[in-house]
């Protein structure tokens, strides 16, 4: 067990689990997620990339289920692998990131690097003991889908459930394209009516909140400046839970602000960035592997730290 005499010590042991995220995996996962997954199109295709989640998450000795949903006569599933805490009934810490993609896209940013994330946050944190449970979850049907104006459908199922089990998050962090950048001055745009001065190059990780999550924005965005050298993050909590701007609201994060838990989207903007937005060139290849890295590191450094790390 690892007693920590002072912060410095502290600080130290979380910059050595940081340090093991690897690259390497991360490419890997994007590669084994990226491919045609819309819900309804590729329906099939959806299924075989919900059980490499769930072998993948099965193999670090996390226990893993699946939660069944029907839509439209179909049956599709959120993946939910958990790290039980030391703490008993204390609030838990959630990692999320949805797993299909938009029609007829290979959805390499939306959102394999989402799930590439989690996955690896997994892996490191696997081995850490905190006070806090963690729940490392895969949304399915985040995108539209046909005949309906819903989508967020596998979050919003989830987050219902959590209701009713009267089950209590500390955090809840949604990762949400985080794979893209774009170096080039005035390649970031931003929504209508959003006051924020945001930078105009698109190399930085958005991290947005409603005032319920505000405090946990706050502590993300100095944790990542403390542990991860040279990600820019930008915070920003947005008014009235972003229903005056809908952008703001486009990601599983929002089926959880409904329930009033504490969520936060880390995005890389998406189509406020990427070209390739939800069309059939959000590919591997166009990809900022060194970005994502550093994202998930930050998140690995977020759940360190909001989950009381105690000992190795």
């Amino acid at each position: 067990m690892y007693n920590f005499e002072n912060m410095d010590t502290l600080a130290a042991y979380i910059s050595s689990i940081v340090s093991q995220v690897n690259i390497g995996r991360l490419r890997d996962h994007v590669g084994n997620m990226e491919g045609l997954r819309h819900g309804w199109e590729n329906y099939e295709a959806l299924g075989k990339k919900a059980e490499f989640i769930e072998e993948t998450l099965c193999a670090l000795g996390l226990e893993t289920e699946s939660q069944y949903f029907d839509f439209r006569g179909r049956t599709f599933r959120n993946i939910a692998a958990t790290k039980a805490g030391a703490g008993g009934n204390r609030d838990w810490i959630l990692l999320g990131a949805h797993y299909d993609a938009a029609w007829g896209s290979p959805g390499a940013d939306d959102n394999a690097s989402g799930v590439a994330a989690l996955i690896e946050a997994a892996a490191v944190l696997s081995g850490c003991n905190l006070e806090r449970t963690v729940q490392f979850v895969a949304f399915t049907l985040e995108e539209p889908q046909p005949q309906t104006i819903h989508f967020l459908i596998g979050s919003d199922f989830f987050a219902r459930e959590a209701g009713k089990l009267k089950r209590r998050y500390e955090a809840v962090y949604i990762l949400e394209s985080v794979g893209y950048t774009d170096d080039a001055e005035g390649s970031q745009f931003v929504p209508a009516f959003v006051r924020l001065p945001v930078p105009k190059t698109g190399n930085f990780l958005g991290i947005v909140a409603n005032s319920r999550s505000k405090s946990i924005m706050e502590s993300f965005h100095a944790t990542a400046k403390e542990y991860v050298s040279g990600l820019i993050t930008v915070p920003y909590k947005v008014p009235f839970s972003g229903r005056l701007i809908p952008e703001t609201r486009f990601s599983d994060h929002a089926s959880f602000w409904n329930r009033g838990y504490p969520a936060l989207m880390l995005t890389d903007t998406a189509m406020f960035r990427n070209p390739f937005y939800h069309t059939a060139r959000d590919r591997y290849e166009t990809l900022d592997f060194d970005f994502l890295t550093k994202v998930t590191k930050a998140v690995v450094s977020a759940i360190l730290v909001t989950g009381n790390v105690q000992y190795l």
